[in-house]
């Protein structure tokens, strides 16, 4: 990372309270395909920039709590739309995070080389379709005309379609993020 890692022994209270968001709950359950705090106990992935700033931090991790363990749409589109942003972005932690996370929702390991190649993967719902289908269009040309608008909330619901795009929005700017900090997978 460009920064240094802040150790959880120097934490202010702010910065310990969006720590242990990372450190307990759902996101440190032994089933969580990817862990966000590393085995040296200090924070990995986006947290470990937005501890920076914790009233930013504690807002995108409210953010990403709704994204990741809310959404109403199916957890195996939202990996797909995830690992969208991911290779669009060329996103090494999104890539490392998500990979796993989209095989624990049920990706095959031949459907995440299809979205790494760019191409549609095979046997997909017709919602995790519209998903991919969606996604692309928004990260291609920032918007859906008209038609694309009501074919995508017509299988999405307009509440599964304002999810799919602050989806795709969130993940673009954890992105971001990651490239300017450099916050690069443990295992890089």
């Amino acid at each position: 990372m460009r920064v240094d890692h802040v150790d959880p022994a120097d934490m202010t209270d702010e910065q310990r309270t969006i720590y242990d968001r990372y450190a307990t709950e759902p996101r440190a359950a032994p089933d969580n395909p990817f862990l966000l705090v590393g085995p040296d106990g200090r924070l990995q992935g986006p947290p470990a920039v937005w501890i920076l700033s914790p009233v930013f931090g504690q807002a995108l991790q409210q953010i990403g709590a709704a994204v990741r363990f809310g959404s109403r749409l199916p957890a195996r589109a939202c990996e797909i739309a995830i690992l969208l942003v991911g290779h669009a972005r060329d996103s090494p932690f999104e890539l490392y995070a998500h990979q796993r996370a989209g095989a624990a929702a049920g990706l095959t390991g031949a459907d995440l080389a299809a979205l790494a190649d760019g191409r549609e993967p095979a046997a997909l719902s017709e919602v995790e379709s519209c998903v991919l289908r969606t996604t692309r269009l928004v990260l291609d040309r920032g918007s859906l005309d008209d038609e694309q608008f009501r074919d995508a909330a017509g299988v999405l619901g307009e509440a599964g379609l304002f999810e799919l795009v602050t989806i795709i929005g969130y993940y673009t700017m954890v992105a971001w993020q990651l490239a300017v900090f450099d916050v690069q997978p443990p295992d890089a």
